[in-house]
């Protein structure tokens, strides 16, 4: 009898499935962090592991190499990787900040506006978020990236590109943005840029199959906890960010108040990747003769088995 009731209880427990995520080190990846902190893929059918890599563009590319099974990325890598009709789709939308890419200068220069960026040399990792940030800051004033020089840069290279006088100007994500200022305060001027640009972090895997899929939602359902979580005990969530990565309580405190977490998929997304990936496409794809269709790299199905009023998209 008792053997019966163990083989029982295996048969009714949900499948575990090993998956690996490449999570890009940011606080910006927080709910991750958390979710692994308070173990909240435990009642879920995923074992999750974590590669952390340093960059959106490097999980994307780890997934479509097959190396992980999930990634996080920002919109703007998702648009660029449309237009290379890349298998991939998006699931859900895990946090959004209006100012996480910010505009840094050196103080003795005296750029003062984004019009005196004009002729300048400006440090950016091309093909992500700080691209397409240079490119509208410089469009609110009248300019394109034709009137200014942009110079590449891994994304934790881009302040020694600043300070060695490379360049004039760089457009980083945090970390990075922080440690300038904590680095070289006095020498830098970090310009106020909040609410120009929205960037958001999304979970990306190849197109799913039916197994992929079912993976998916039970990631997005330890996400969906650690978000609940965060949102009721905001001083433990930072301090596991903190941990993690190792970082100060200031500079989560400076980033922090900039970030929106919540599980969703909607309109706002799909406009913020059709924008993007339309100025992509005349930057980077002038011999493109069309723009694929957007929408056939999102895939709701997982969030709605998750939370399906979160999902505000044509199915």
């Amino acid at each position: 009898m008792i053997f019966l009731s163990i083989n029982l209880q295996h048969f009714w427990q949900e499948e575990k499935h090993s998956v690996t995520i490449a999570v890009s080190k940011t606080p910006l990846s927080s709910p991750f962090y958390v979710a692994k902190a308070i173990n909240a893929f435990k009642n879920t059918c995923v074992d999750v592991k974590f590669d952390n890599v340093v960059g959106g563009q490097k999980a994307f590319a780890k997934v479509i190499a097959g190396d992980v099974d999930f990634g996080t990325s920002s919109d703007s890598v998702i648009a660029f990787q449309s237009l290379s009709n890349q298998p991939f789709v998006t699931h859900a939308v895990f946090v959004q900040s209006d100012n996480d890419v910010k505009l840094i200068t050196r103080q003795a220069d005296n750029i003062n506006s984004v019009l005196s960026l004009k002729g300048k040399k400006i440090g950016v990792t091309k093909s992500t978020a700080s691209e397409y940030f240079l490119s509208t800051l410089l469009a609110i004033e009248g300019l394109n990236v034709e009137d200014v020089e942009l110079i590449n840069y891994e994304p934790e290279l881009l302040i020694d590109g600043l300070t060695g006088n490379e360049v004039d100007a760089i457009t980083p994500w945090e970390p990075f943005a922080f440690q300038s200022k904590q680095l070289f305060n006095e020498k830098l001027a970090i310009h106020d840029t909040k609410n120009l640009n929205t960037l958001s972090f999304n979970l990306i895997s190849l197109t799913p199959y039916i197994q992929r899929l079912e993976k998916a939602k039970c990631v997005l359902q330890g996400l969906n906890t650690a978000i609940d979580y965060i949102a009721s005990n905001p001083k433990e969530a930072k301090n596991i960010v903190i941990n993690e990565l190792g970082i100060t309580s200031e500079f989560i405190n400076w980033v922090w108040p900039d970030y929106i977490f919540k599980l969703e998929l909607n309109q706002s997304l799909l406009l913020n990747l059709k924008s993007q990936a339309s100025w992509l496409a005349e930057i980077h794809f002038t011999t493109l003769d069309e723009l694929p269709n957007i929408n056939r790299f999102v895939d709701s199905r997982a969030m709605l088995q998750v939370n399906p009023n979160a999902v505000n998209i044509p199915q």
